[in-house]
């Protein structure tokens, strides 16, 4: 029996020992343990890239790693929505991280798609494949913490390259029903013009 197959076998009972391991000694920890798991098991089986998204639609027009994206956005605009919306009405802190777009956003925008590229794929990507045994994005991971420290350390300088903007809460300014209804038609949009483009792949082959 080879190694990797000795993995396959006893990593998921080590994962699930593990997992009631930390639920016994703090609840909250175990279920976020399995929640982690089931995470991970969906998008192994899913397949779920943001690089694929933009890689496999611009050079083969297949846009199912696009679409899957854009259906975790709009799950996450309904349950951050709801969770936003309930903590507002409760006259609590606003859930989640609100920032100012930049020159820094189009900056940052620009150096993950360049670093996609020769990584093989997003972290999410990296953490899949190291999962399944493919030691190469190793070297992803390599080189994934350093950048993030440098990232880090001069963070507040690309901060500053915007000035002083305030950041823009949509539901603050259109109300909650302007807000979603304006993210809801731009993911439609995006998705029609998806569709537009692998139809005009299809008539070509």
């Amino acid at each position: 029996m080879t190694l990797r197959r000795i993995a396959l076998l006893a990593g998921p009972s080590l994962a699930l020992v593990a997992g009631w391991g930390l639920y016994h000694v703090r609840p909250v920890t175990g279920l976020l343990w399995g929640l982690g798991l089931l995470l991970g098991a969906a998008l192994h089986r899913s397949r779920f890239c943001v690089a694929a998204a933009f890689q496999d639609t611009v050079l083969f027009r297949d846009t199912g790693p696009a679409k899957a994206v854009l259906v975790a956005l709009a799950l996450s605009l309904v349950g951050f929505g709801w969770l936003q919306y309930r903590a507002m009405h409760a006259g609590a802190v606003v859930p989640g991280n609100i920032y100012a777009i930049s020159p820094a956003t189009l900056v940052g925008a620009l150096l993950f798609g360049i670093g996609i590229v020769p990584a093989g794929g997003c972290t999410i990507t990296m953490v899949l494949r190291l999962g399944e045994g493919h030691l190469r994005f190793l070297w992803t991971l390599l080189g994934l913490i350093p950048g993030a420290l440098v990232g880090a350390w001069h963070y507040g300088w690309w901060m500053g390259l915007g000035g002083e903007l305030a950041p823009v809460h949509l539901p603050a300014v259109l109300g909650w029903g302007g807000a979603i209804a304006v993210e809801a038609a731009l993911i439609g949009s995006v998705w029609l013009l998806l569709s537009w483009w692998e139809r005009k792949g299809a008539g070509k082959a």
